[in-house]
Formats: C-alpha cells, sequence, structure tokens
C-alpha cells in the first residue's frame, strides 16, 4: 500500500502541481549550503542553477521530448570562489594596526564561504573622529562592508576606571589591566591586541552582518539593537574556540611530529 500524506524532499516549499511532494526551493537552502553556492557564482542568475535547470529540464522534456541548449551543471568562475577585496589604509604616527591583510585572508579562509558570504570587502582605516570615548575597533557599512580601525599604540593609559563588564571583556581577551585611583593603564602581550581586533572587532561586525544577510534585509534593521549585540558577541565567542581549538590540535600535532623525528 501506498503511504499517505505527503513526500519530503529536503528544502522546498508545497510543489502546486502534486501536493503530496515538495519541491526544492532555492529560497530555502540552509544558509551554510547557500553561502558557498552563491560565493562560487555571485553573479549567476537563479535560473542558471543546476537544480533549476534539471526541473525545467524535465518539464521540458516532458512536454516536448526535446534536449536542452545548455550544459546540466555550472562551473564556478574561474574555477575558483571570488577573492574579498581587503584594502589597506597606513596607520598614523603613533598608532597600528594590530592586524595585517594576512592575518585577515587567513581567518576569513579559515571560516570559509558562511562567513564570506555576502561581506563585499574588509578595509584597514583610519581612527573615527576625535571626542569618541575610547577607541573603535570596527565599524559595520551596509551592506557588507567592515572597517577596522586602527588603535593607539600599547600601552593605553585611560582616564578613571573601567566599568566590571569592560575590564572582565578586556581581560578575557588577554590583556592585562592595572587600574588606579585616576587613570586605568591597558597592556597587550603577544598577539592578544591582534586577536582582539580580529574576533571582538571583525568577527563581532560580520555577526551583524550575518544577521542582515541571512533574512535577505540587507539595509533594514531587523532587531533591536541588544539582540543584534548579543548576537554578534555569541558569534564571535564561538569563532574564536573553534580557531582555539584548531589552534591546538595543530600544536598538539607539530609537538608530536618533531618528536617522533627526534
Amino acid at each position: 500500500m501506498e503511504p499517505s500524506g505527503r513526500i519530503l524532499v529536503p528544502t522546498g516549499v508545497a510543489n502546486s502541481e502534486d501536493p503530496r511532494r515538495v519541491s526544492r526551493s532555492l529560497h530555502t537552502d540552509p544558509y551554510p549550503i547557500r553561502a558557498p553556492r552563491r560565493l562560487a557564482a555571485p553573479w549567476a542568475r537563479r535560473a542558471a542553477e543546476p537544480r533549476v535547470r534539471r526541473r525545467r529540464l524535465r518539464r521540458s522534456t516532458a512536454a516536448q521530448r526535446c534536449e536542452p541548449a545548455y550544459p546540466l551543471e555550472f562551473t564556478p568562475v574561474d574555477g575558483a570562489l571570488i577573492r574579498l577585496p581587503i584594502r589597506s589604509v597606513p596607520a598614523r604616527p603613533g598608532f597600528v594596526h594590530p592586524a595585517t591583510v594576512a592575518d585577515i585572508a587567513r581567518l576569513l579562509d579559515f571560516f570559509g564561504p558562511t562567513v564570506r558570504y555576502g561581506l563585499r570587502a574588509v578595509e584597514l582605516r583610519q581612527s573615527v573622529a576625535a571626542g569618541h570615548l575610547g577607541p573603535v575597533l570596527a565599524t559595520l557599512l551596509v551592506p557588507g562592508v567592515v572597517l577596522l580601525h586602527e588603535q593607539p599604540r600599547p600601552p593605553w593609559t585611560v582616564p578613571g576606571r573601567l566599568r566590571p563588564r569592560s575590564e572582565s571583556r578586556l581581560v578575557r581577551a588577554g590583556a592585562r589591566v592595572e587600574s588606579a585611583a585616576t587613570l586605568t593603564r591597558i597592556d597587550w602581550p603577544g598577539t592578544t591586541l591582534r586577536d582582539f581586533v580580529l574576533f571582538d572587532g571583525l568577527l563581532h561586525e560580520i555577526g551583524h552582518h550575518q544577521v542582515q544577510q541571512m533574512t535577505g534585509k540587507r539595509t533594514a534593521r531587523i532587531r533591536r539593537t541588544a539582540d543584534h549585540e548579543r548576537y554578534a558577541d555569541d558569534f564571535a565567542a564561538r569563532c574564536r574556540l573553534r580557531w582555539t581549538a584548531a589552534a591546538e590540535v595543530t600544536g598538539t600535532a607539530a609537538r608530536s611530529t618533531g618528536t617522533a623525528a627526534r
């Protein structure tokens, strides 16, 4: 006996021609699947997608029994993903760009298409207008442009005492915070400032970008500021954990290889 009810096919909406089936739809692709597909062909028409072509072919051959005049599979542009532009403006005297163009490219390559999808550029810029309270790490220009601002050369000296939340955030990122009665001294040993800019700056703004990109609302705000910030913080924290875990695995493998060589 034939089972009653719908026959579910992954992703899609109900097919009006056969109410038992769910047709495959590009609009309902999960984000991790849609991202590499669209990055491979950012300017391709939906009609050129393999699934759309196969569906149209089936309808055409069933009605007219004719062969299509186009290939069934799509070849990405130049056989690879389009590279994301990363531009750099030299920092002013007394300031530095903690993360280089190579650091940004390596980070984006590690996390892959789900992070790069929808981004148009990453730019290393000089600081925003003077008078802003504290250094600004990064800014998102919708749609899809992330600005990473230059930072004062460490150590930083901030008037007064930091709020507990701000101090815990810096300490969690690896900073050394020394508070006195009238000022606070912040030092960044090793590569901690670079990582702070990459994760709490770049990936935090990419988290904001993903909220807009995943819903198709490129320029219209769709969440409250608190919800936007919460998602961006969680996204950056997940990325940091994943990066740290991969670094630990790589370091363990390197140490094991060195021990075996000796």
